[in-house]
């Protein structure tokens, strides 16, 4: 026998319906609870515009919590406000007068509202106030159970609204009698705070456990599901080049016997001022050259900086940004979500069709991250969204050591990078010069020869046989083979 699938009724989010594994089940009970100023007024609004921009009919009782007219007052300064659909499709009633006369009048009026008006949506803010009236009366658990299934039955997706901390979720028996529970909240980093969602409950679809994020605007509500790996069941682009990425570096793609593997990650890594960032616009560089987008995610250096150093070099990146060849994305890092951030990157990745990004730098990136553990798991987990978009990606990544001994990054994210380029400042009578290795490049044979580094007008050269008589070049103090003459 054939499963029957429960319908959905979309948030009017597509992140949101993502996250609910597909909107909301019709004629379910579910439950927004979270402290005061968590958003649940909100985002309970937005669905109840974007309901009635599908001609559904939404009925929003209002409690002692916040009066009609004031939520009213403040619905107008968002964008999805209609005050046409405010007449046509949304009936606000205020149940506060009703909730001094007691609990049963209240749910009288309720059920005598959804007779008369048959919407397709009841929302109830704040049902916490009614439950607290319910839950001294003997019989508040049954009355509460009866007010659920006459909703459903009634054919009504209802959402009560609550200002519920986490403690009290499950406490009552509303949360027993639910659907649903999704709950709203913010966490602090250092100075900033974090919108958080969280589904705690949803039968009859395959929601996305864990937390969750979303930002308040002047257009409302805006999800981003936190980052995690892609479903086994995408594939790589079809359409994706088996021939190596050249990065348009002579003695790079030397080294690497024609270029970088294609939907791989690169990481470069290497101290302040090395050139980790001139690697990455060559690469973007020479795919625009090749007829091949690509995507600059950057959050260190505005766009103008980016424009200048290449203008120093004689690069005209202004011109493959005019004609689409390459987009340049600045994030300030201030108040950087990494989780959103992500996810509008793989977005943009995706819309723009690009088969090159870089991200410079992940060293940047860590500081909008609570934990190390955390960090790796969505360094992960973009890596393998862009291989599934067919996307050759270029990450960097800065080390604290000028000179002295060679280390990997202490973010521990080298195991995710398929390919390991290293560049390391050195020594040389006085001066300091740049080196640079291949120390991973997985599934390609590679030479592994410690190269020079130089970067001049026309860009960056790598050129051998400079360190070919030293050792300890790594150590940024090499000394020649014969040990006599110490460099």
């Amino acid at each position: 026998m054939s499963r029957t699938r429960i319908a959905m009724e979309t948030t009017g989010d597509a992140a949101l319906d993502d996250i609910l594994g597909g909107g909301i089940p019709t004629q379910s009970v579910v439950i927004v609870a979270g402290e005061p100023g968590a958003g649940k007024t909100v985002v309970t609004l937005q669905m109840m515009f974007a309901a009635a921009r599908r001609g559904k009919r939404a009925l929003y009782f209002t409690t002692l919590a916040e009066p009609a007219l004031k939520v009213m007052r403040y619905l107008q300064q968002f964008e999805f406000f209609d005050a046409d659909l405010m007449e046509r499709e949304i009936v606000l009633g205020d149940l506060g007068k009703f909730v001094r006369e007691g609990p049963a009048v209240v749910l009288a009026e309720i059920e005598a509202r959804v007779a008369s008006h048959e919407p397709s949506f009841v929302v109830v803010d704040s049902f916490k106030v009614i439950a607290d009236l319910l839950r001294p009366v003997p019989d508040g658990r049954a009355m509460i159970y009866d007010l659920a299934v006459q909703m459903a039955g009634w054919g009504a997706t209802t959402l009560l609204v609550g200002e519920y901390a986490r403690a009290d979720i499950g406490v009552g028996p509303e949360f027993g009698i639910a659907d649903g529970i999704l709950r709203l909240g913010s966490a602090r980093h250092e100075l900033t705070s974090v919108r958080e969602l969280e589904v705690l409950k949803m039968r009859g679809a395959a929601h996305k456990t864990g937390t969750h994020f979303f930002d308040i605007t002047a257009s409302g509500a805006a999800f981003f599901p936190r980052v995690g790996a892609p479903a086994p069941a995408q594939h790589v682009r079809a359409d994706a080049s088996s021939a190596p990425a050249r990065t348009g570096i002579a003695g790079l793609d030397e080294l690497l016997h024609g270029g970088l593997p294609r939907q791989g990650t690169t990481l470069v890594q290497g101290g302040t001022g090395t050139g980790k960032t001139l690697i990455a616009l060559h690469f973007l560089l020479e795919g625009a050259s090749r007829g091949e987008r690509g995507v600059l995610f950057t959050l260190e250096e505005t766009p103008e900086q980016i424009r200048a150093v290449a203008r120093g070099l004689g690069w005209d990146l202004e011109a493959a940004e005019s004609d689409g060849s390459i987009t340049i994305r600045y994030s300030s890092p201030v108040e950087l979500s990494t989780d959103r951030y992500l996810y509008e990157a793989r977005n943009e990745v995706a819309a723009l069709g690009a088969t090159r990004a870089v991200f410079d730098s992940l060293t940047t990136m860590a500081l909008g991250v609570p934990s190390e553990r955390r960090f790796k798991e969505m360094v992960y987990a973009i890596t393998k969204h862009l291989r599934a978009l067919g996307v050759t990606s270029v990450m960097t990544h800065e080390t604290p050591q000028l000179l002295g001994n060679a280390q990997l990054t202490g973010d521990g994210v080298s195991f995710v990078a398929d390919n390991v380029i290293l560049l390391r400042y050195v020594e040389l009578a006085g001066r300091l010069e740049r080196a640079l290795s291949v120390l991973k490049a997985r599934g390609i044979k590679h030479d592994s020869e410690l190269r020079a580094f130089t970067i001049d007008t026309g860009g960056v050269e790598v050129v051998p046989g400079r360190f070919a008589d030293m050792f300890g070049v790594l150590t940024g103090i090499p000394e020649k083979r014969n040990g006599r003459d110490r460099s």
